[in-house]
């Protein structure tokens, strides 16, 4: 009821000002109209019926947009950051995340590249040097985008290449010896018929920690990338994108700090737990760690043929990559143990649909998908010299354990989406996409460490299993449109994560069992609307959400001494909130925007999965603020010589937020109170250049960002964490032609 009456005071209080709107003089100035492909056609993002936000090539260079995080600090539910690894990032919109970032598991959040699905965590953690736009599209997307999409899709648009000859290039440097160029290049090559572009990144960094030991920095950044596409149009009607990337990482896996230690541990007794500051980035580790990308690869063409009244797009892409990772266990200056996770993936999806392309009151679109995954994750922990000696094994040398899963899941889908538009006010959308599904599975463990007598990964063994789901998710969304600048919306929709297999290591007798999909129910009502001959954005969203059958992975407390996680349909949670964003244009000189969210989030029942005896009950979401807010100042000043100096002030709220589901009693230091980070920017801007000088988190704010409990095992007696990025500034050129 309370989020009832918050929406109709925002309707009422921006309608009171409408009637003034009317008699406003007339002005030049007003905000750009974006335009986005959030419903698979390109529509004003005003028109959307969806709570979508979107961000410009220029807007994501103001944010400093080098990933995802720098979008999701401005955007209403959306977190996102990186892990300790790239497979240990996190995406979570509204609350909805995935509960592995292995290649075999599925996500919760879809990313997009062109109409491409980018697979799971390390293919979707990019480099966002070649973006034209990134949409992000909050609630289940099942219609129009499938499975995987129980949270929201993330809609990147890349640079397309141009019929005149352009391009530009950037160079920043920053603070920790940050180095980072980009370059863009596309022209003609047939004119009037073919076209290119080739883009081109290096990034390169040193690491936020420090690693005292090694006498080393460590959580480095390297990294290369590059982009080309070719645009073929043969005829007024046809035209076909064939595009090709291809990306490398050679860096140190990202260090853990010690957040907390277990000085009654053997290890303790033996005063071997050396860190004591859990927020000054230092570690001791006797092992930097390792982390590469290799023969990371896409390719994909799309194609559009515009008939009378019609438009038909065919898209297929192929993906692959090679992912290794290799990092210390215990962050000690003592050989126990390192954790290595290599994967590899291969991915081909395919999409054909065609939609009405005409000013009729009735619109269509339909289609029909496929994919096939394939994927293979291996996993072990290196016992090492030092603790085999301490434990009398020394004439072992070191002992290695791990698992290997393969896994392949084939998908089918069908769609259709129908749109009635009965008079100026009213418009009414129903859709639906049926999907089919089967996953096979085979694993084989191979723990050498069970020769103690206490097993580090759970035995050894070997499974092998299949299944199939097919599942309907509807999209019905009814619009009404007082004014032609306002526009309110009612939609239901629902989505769906299909069950599966847990990937990575576990116990043999549980590998073969595997989980059931998941699904959500997304109730919201929303808003759009622009005001003062379009110099003021106001759009705002209510949504209830019901989640069932949810995919929950945790560690067994039954065995410690084991490394054991298991995925399970676990609980039952809801996810209600309300989001809000604001754009005013107050003067040619002066824009100001803001964003803020509230969420109410949680477990209505179920238990984490434990394998033995009765689970601990769920208490919380992880990685979901309870709010975020953020707000943004930008003053131009003209100056001589055609010349313009652009000020810029941003600030970024969160609220607390959980970093692990278990209750306090439990784990009691699962919690991130709410922070604010401060960004700043200037601007020196000419007609085919600018100069720059930036700062993020300019009070050098200390936060977390990711945990992980060794605390109770015997061979590291260590609580981690993850911080996020410390104070950075720099400056930035760059030249266009």
């Amino acid at each position: 009821m309370n989020r009832q009456i918050t929406l109709s005071a925002v309707v009422v209080a921006v309608s009171v000002g409408h009637g003034a709107v009317a008699e406003a003089q007339e002005t030049r100035l007003r905000l750009e109209e974006v335009i986005v492909t959030a419903q698979r056609r390109e529509e004003s993002i005003q028109d959307v019926a969806i709570a979508v936000s979107a961000f410009s090539e220029e807007d994501l260079e103001k944010l400093g947009a080098i990933s995802m995080e720098n979008v999701a600090r401005v955007t209403p539910g959306l977190y996102f950051q990186e892990g300790e690894r790239m497979k240990s990032s996190s995406t979570t919109i509204r609350g909805i995340a995935a509960v592995s970032g292995s290649a075999g598991a599925d996500p919760s959040v879809g990313y997009y590249i062109d109409d491409v699905y980018l697979g799971n965590t390390v293919g979707s953690v990019i480099d966002l040097y070649d973006a034209q736009r990134i949409e992000v599209l909050r609630g289940p997307q099942g219609t129009l985008y499938g499975r995987n999409t129980i949270g929201g899709v993330i809609n990147i648009t890349s640079k397309r290449p141009t019929n005149e000859f352009s391009g530009k290039f950037t160079a920043q440097l920053g603070n920790y010896n940050m180095q980072r160029y980009f370059g863009t290049v596309s022209g003609p090559l047939v004119p009037g018929k073919l076209s290119g572009l080739v883009t081109a990144l290096y990034h390169e960094r040193e690491g936020y920690l420090d690693n005292q030991f090694l006498n080393t920095d460590t959580n480095d950044r390297n990294q290369w990338g590059l982009r080309g596409s070719l645009l073929f149009t043969p005829t007024d009607r046809l035209e076909f994108l064939l595009s090709a990337d291809v990306r490398e990482v050679d860096q140190k896996a990202q260090t853990f700090e010690t957040l907390a230690n277990d000085d009654n541990s053997l290890l303790g007794s033996l005063g071997l737990l050396v860190n004591r500051d859990p927020e000054d980035r230092v570690t001791f580790g006797d092992f930097a760690g390792e982390e590469t990308l290799e023969d990371a690869y896409g390719v994909s063409l799309r194609g559009v043929y515009s008939g009378e009244g019609y438009e038909v797009v065919g898209v297929g892409g192929y993906r692959t990559y090679k992912y290794f990772v290799d990092g210390e266990s215990d962050l000690l200056p003592f050989g126990i143990g390192r954790n290595f996770d290599p994967e590899e993936l291969d991915l081909f999806t395919g999409e054909l649909r065609i939609a009405s392309q005409t000013d009729s009151p009735f619109q269509w679109l339909a289609g029909v998908y496929y994919s096939e995954l394939e994927s293979v994750n291996d996993g072990g922990i290196l016992i090492q010299n030092d603790l085999l000696t301490l434990l009398g094994a020394g004439f072992l040398g070191e002992v290695e354990g791990g698992s290997r899963g393969d896994h392949r899941a084939e998908t089918y889908a069908i769609f259709a989406s129908f749109d009635y538009r009965f008079n100026e006010q009213f418009e009414l959308t129903i859709g639906a996409r049926h999907t089919w599904e089967e996953k096979d599975f085979s694993w084989v463990q191979n723990d050498l460490e069970s020769i103690f007598g206490a097993p580090i990964l759970g035995g050894t063994g070997a499974a092998e299993a299949n299944d199939s789901w097919d599942e309907t998710t509807p999209t019905v969304t009814l619009r009404y449109r007082p004014s032609d600048d306002v526009m309110l919306y009612a939609t239901y929709s629902r989505g769906f994560k299909s069950g599966g297999y847990n990937v990575d290591s576990g116990v043999p007798s549980q590998q073969a069992e595997g989980f059931d999909p998941e699904f959500l129910d997304n109730y919201e009502l929303g808003l759009k609307s622009t005001w003062f001959n379009q110099r003021l954005l106001v759009n705002a969203s209510i949504y209830a959400m019901e989640w069932e059958d949810i995919h929950i992975r945790a560690d067994d407390p039954a065995t410690p001494q084991s490394f054991d996680p298991r995925i399970d349909n676990a609980g039952e949670a809801h996810s209600n909130g309300v989001e809000l964003e604001i754009k005013a244009l107050l003067s040619d000189q002066l824009t100001v925007s803001f964003m803020g969210n509230y969420m109410d989030a949680g477990y209505d029942e179920g238990e984490l999965p434990t394998g033995v005896g009765q689970g601990v009950p769920l208490d919380h979401f992880t990685r979901v603020p309870d709010y975020t807010a953020s707000a943004d100042i930008e003053y131009t000043i003209p100056l001589p010589a055609n010349l313009d100096l652009v000020l810029r002030g941003e600030w970024r709220r969160q609220g607390d937020m959980y970093l692990d589901p278990r209750p306090a009693s439990i784990d009691p230091f699962n919690e991130q109170p709410g922070y604010s980070l401060y960004n700043a920017r200037i601007t020196l801007n000419a007609e085919n250049w600018y100069a720059a000088v930036w700062g993020y988190n300019l009070s050098d704010e200390t936060y977390l960002v990711n945990t992980f409990d060794l605390f109770s095992n015997p061979f590291v007696s260590q609580y981690f964490s993850v911080l996020g990025p410390p104070r950075t500034v720099g400056v930035e050129l760059q030249y266009r032609f």
